[in-house]
């Protein structure tokens, strides 16, 4: 398994795009929208408004795997709210790229795991991308910084693909963001890789690859 770990859609840009491009072209993807906030979708109705082909982050989401000339009958998406776990597992098996999305990565477990897809990442052989929210959850531990969603700082477990590496996403350097990141280093007893928007890792195995603009504490 190789993890890539953004921030954001914008690996399509030059930071990023000539370590990707082996990794992705000619390739499948499986994009599994599993962070979304409860208010956001409720049901597959306001599912469609948010992720489908007319929805308000489909051509966001999309728009970078089209650089690498992927085209849209290649990707397919997992639907929480329409997906068996029976469809979805066809749909893991038919990738060879596992996207997640941005959000609430305790949620992305979650979801996984009532739609009994768990094992199935776990052992997925493949590349697992994720911005953001999905970049997190793939790691071991992870702490999360106060923002709007959370009111206090925290680690939570993710579901171990990634190990030895933390994560402190949308760096900015802000106060906050910095104490947190050194109050992480002292937990968690591991390096935190600060990224900034145009920043990402690829990791495979003990082998960690710098994108672009990241700091390391």
């Amino acid at each position: 398994m190789v993890n890539v770990l953004l921030n954001y859609y914008n690996f399509d840009e030059q930071w990023a795009y000539p370590h990707l491009k082996p990794l992705l072209t000619g390739k499948r993807i499986a994009i599994l929208p599993l962070s979304f906030r409860d208010t956001q979708a409720l049901d597959d109705d306001s599912w469609q408004a948010l992720f489908g082909i007319n929805g308000d982050k489909y051509q966001t989401i999309v728009r970078p795997f089209l650089a690498y000339g992927i085209t849209t009958k290649d990707i397919c998406w997992v639907n929480y709210f329409v997906d068996t776990t029976q469809t979805a597992l066809q749909k893991l098996s038919n990738a060879d790229v596992l996207f997640f999305t941005g959000g609430l990565p305790e949620k992305t477990t979650q979801r996984l795991t009532e739609m009994g897809l768990l094992d199935a990442v776990q052992q997925f052989d493949g590349v697992v991308m994720g911005a953001s929210a999905g970049a997190m959850f793939q790691l071991d531990t992870y702490h999360v910084t106060p923002d709007d969603d959370y009111p206090a700082f925290f680690v939570d477990k993710g579901i171990g693909l990634v190990h030895g590496v933390d994560l402190e996403v949308h760096f900015e350097a802000t106060p906050i963001q910095l104490e947190c990141t050194q109050r992480a280093k002292g937990i968690l007893g591991k390096p935190v890789y600060a990224m900034w928007h145009q920043g990402g890792l690829v990791v495979e195995g003990q082998n960690v690859v710098i994108l672009g603009n990241v700091d390391v504490y």
